[in-house]
């Protein structure tokens, strides 16, 4: 076995207690790395499906995260700072397709050499769902507070949550004439759910 493999094994014990300690259990879907890339591909990256027990919503409501962005450490290269981030997406139910796209967007900053932030965006060519103007990606601190306030740390430097937030080119268009701010007042405004879901997902601007 690979020393990336190794590693990757050793950091995922890590971070699935501390998963478990966070999401009360263990996961209930597991999407593996090699379910999405070439088996050896240089960045390791699952997606797991948590279950969340929330008084108020009734129906199943599940937590899709990364596991093994966190690995590597992303450089900021106009700061010089280093960090490191899982993403997290909230669904009735997570499948396959958006697993993968949460794979590609936690992915993409590590082969292209960025650093991912909270109220960035990544362009992306194409929806998971055909004809969908959703295909781009914003990303901020996750709403509930224990997914907002979760750290761990993997070889000593602490690592966060990025929600990701499907945006279209549109929705993408008016933050850059403007800026994240604007947006996310926008989706305040029209009180977007932040349990994703294509056919109930509002626009945020005309």
């Amino acid at each position: 076995m690979s020393d990336l493999k190794l590693k990757h094994i050793s950091l995922t014990k890590l971070r699935g207690t501390a998963y478990k300690t966070l999401f009360g259990g263990k996961p209930d879907k597991l999407f593996p790395f090699h379910t999405f890339n070439e088996e050896n591909d240089a960045y390791l990256i699952d997606v797991f499906i948590y279950p969340l027990n929330l008084e108020e919503f009734p129906g199943r409501v599940v937590a899709a995260v990364t596991n093994g962005m966190s690995d590597y450490v992303m450089n900021d290269s106009k700061t010089g700072e280093q960090s490191r981030c899982e993403l997290i997406q909230y669904f009735h139910d997570c499948d396959y397709e958006h697993a993968e796209r949460l794979y590609d967007l936690a992915w993409m900053p590590l082969f292209d050499r960025f650093s991912l932030a909270e109220y960035q965006t990544i362009e992306m060519p194409d929806a998971v769902v055909p004809n969908s103007p959703l295909k781009n990606a914003f990303f901020l601190p996750p709403l509930l507070k224990p997914h907002q306030c979760f750290r761990v740390d993997i070889e000593g430097m602490p690592v966060r949550f990025l929600w990701h937030v499907p945006i279209s080119d549109v929705e993408l268009h008016y933050k850059k004439d403007r800026d994240a701010n604007s947006l996310i007042q926008r989706m305040q405004a029209v009180e977007l759910p932040w349990i994703f879901d294509e056919a109930e997902r509002p626009p945020l601007v005309e």
